[in-house]
């Protein structure tokens, strides 16, 4: 296809009129007003969600607490394997201390019975160490 430069493709000065398709003309209406805004009132729907989203399920709490139960009879395998050897690492007491305020009900009576048992454990190998510590 040759491109030829000077030949317009309609006769100067003459208007098309603009037609359009059937069922696509536009309307011409008067310019309509937009509704004034109003408030947000999805906020407390919003709210709603968000708690929901935050409040945690019974199953995801007796999960951490089997993990924490777990840490800590790890970490009082691990002071009595350090007293066995005779030096009991001060990391340690601050890993039963820090396993002692992460614990929380999980609403389980016999879950939350060992769990307090363990805890009491961890408790008094704290307060040995402390008091071994004091003295060196």
């Amino acid at each position: 296809m040759k491109v030829e430069s000077g030949r317009s493709v309609g006769a100067p000065g003459a208007k098309r009129a603009a037609t359009a398709a059937p069922g696509f003309a536009p309307e011409m209406e008067a310019p309509q007003r937009a509704a004034p805004a109003t408030g947000v009132g999805g906020v407390t729907a919003l709210d709603a969600v968000l708690a929901l989203q935050t409040e945690e399920q019974p199953a995801q709490r007796r999960a951490r607490q089997l993990r924490r139960g777990g840490a800590a009879l790890d970490a009082l395998e691990e002071l009595e394997k350090g007293l066995l050897l005779g030096r009991a690492p001060a990391a340690l007491r601050t890993e039963l201390e820090r396993l002692l305020r992460s614990r929380e009900p999980t609403g389980e009576e016999g879950l939350d019975s060992l769990m307090r048992e363990i805890d009491t454990r961890l408790a008094v190998e704290a307060a040995k160490l402390d008091r071994q510590l004091r003295k060196i």
